[in-house]
């Protein structure tokens, strides 16, 4: 295979198997999006194929499936100003961890900073991944991100863990936006 990636690294082997490019990163963590922290390329590689691919090879292993995540998250402990699997999460540290794997994007940990970039649409249009929002834009009450099925992963204030909840048609008044 003239293609491997190990964590923060990936690379391309010519057909003498030495290592002919390199991209050195650092997955995204909480608000830094995935970082790209060094490459190097021998003259004869610089062709935009084996670039693209290891390009694609390096997003599709900080990139997990929605159903794996959830998977990991779901009945984790509530923790204030939570942002880890292993310690606990608020909701919006739970938005910004999913986001992190899901799309391999930075985000902002504060609720009200996520609403920032919140494009309004009705919650019948929502997809399984968008950022669902509820309350006001200046007072965001509660967040989740929708799976489908009419259903939400959040941190459930009453049971003090990560649930999954149906969205409910008494809450969609006060239904802001979503952030696809």
């Amino acid at each position: 295979m003239p293609f491997k990636i190990e964590p923060g690294r990936v690379v391309h082997f010519n057909d003498f198997d030495q290592a002919d490019a390199e991209i050195l990163f650092e997955p995204p963590l909480a608000e830094k999006p995935v970082q790209i922290t060094a490459s190097n390329f021998a003259r004869k590689t610089t062709g935009a194929r084996i670039q693209r691919t290891m390009l694609q090879m390096l997003m599709e292993d900080i990139c997990e499936r929605l159903t794996v995540v959830l998977d990991d998250v779901v009945g984790v402990p509530y923790l204030k100003d939570g942002q880890s699997i292993e310690t606990g999460f608020d909701t919006g540290g739970l938005i910004q961890y999913m986001f992190n794997k899901i799309a391999g994007v930075g985000f902002p940990h504060e609720i009200s900073e996520q609403m920032k970039t919140v494009t309004q649409f009705d919650v019948s249009e929502t997809i399984p991944g968008d950022l669902l929002v509820w309350g006001s834009a200046l007072l965001p009450t509660t967040a989740g991100i929708y799976i489908g099925g009419g259903r939400y992963v959040t941190v459930d204030v009453f049971t003090e863990k990560v649930t999954v909840k149906t969205i409910s048609q008494k809450w969609l008044p006060d239904f802001v936006g979503a952030i696809r």
